[in-house]
């Protein structure tokens, strides 16, 4: 019996032993999950923070780009009031149609000139001169004779 009962006292003592180094594995491990829990809520606020940055840049930015197109919407506004008044559409329709008119106009006229310049070139300036010639050798008789 003096045995059982070392025995049980070795078993008890292991059984000690092995608590102890189980309460500080816990211990150890208690440790590790405050140290991730203090971890993780930091990084829990600094993403909090910076999506609370970034939100209200988002919003400024958002502000902007809603002025930029009201202001886009006013200029669009005023651009087709002008345009609607100025009746620019007719104005460049008219201009066209007056190119096209003077194109045409200009057309014309050069071949007038051309053809002008074809009857020119079919004169004969020699027998002109010499006809000039006869009729002033007509005309100074008449000249003469009237007191010139």
């Amino acid at each position: 019996m003096e045995n059982e009962v070392i025995k049980t006292e070795d078993y008890q003592k292991l059984i000690f032993e092995e608590s102890l180094k189980q309460t500080a594995l816990l211990e150890k491990q208690t440790k590790m999950v405050k140290t991730q829990t203090i971890v993780v809520s930091v990084l829990m606020l600094i993403v909090a923070a910076a999506l609370i940055i970034l939100s209200t840049q988002v919003g400024g930015v958002l502000e902007q780009a809603n002025s930029a197109i009201e202001e886009i919407t006013v200029l669009t506004k005023e651009l087709n009031t002008v345009l609607e008044e100025s009746n620019l559409t007719e104005l460049l329709n008219n201009a066209n149609s007056l190119i096209a008119e003077s194109g045409d106009a200009l057309t014309k006229a050069l071949e007038d000139v051309d053809e002008a310049l074809k009857t020119i070139g079919q004169i004969d300036i020699k027998t002109l001169n010499d006809a000039i010639a006869d009729l002033k050798k007509i005309i100074q008789p008449l000249a003469n004779l009237f007191g010139r």
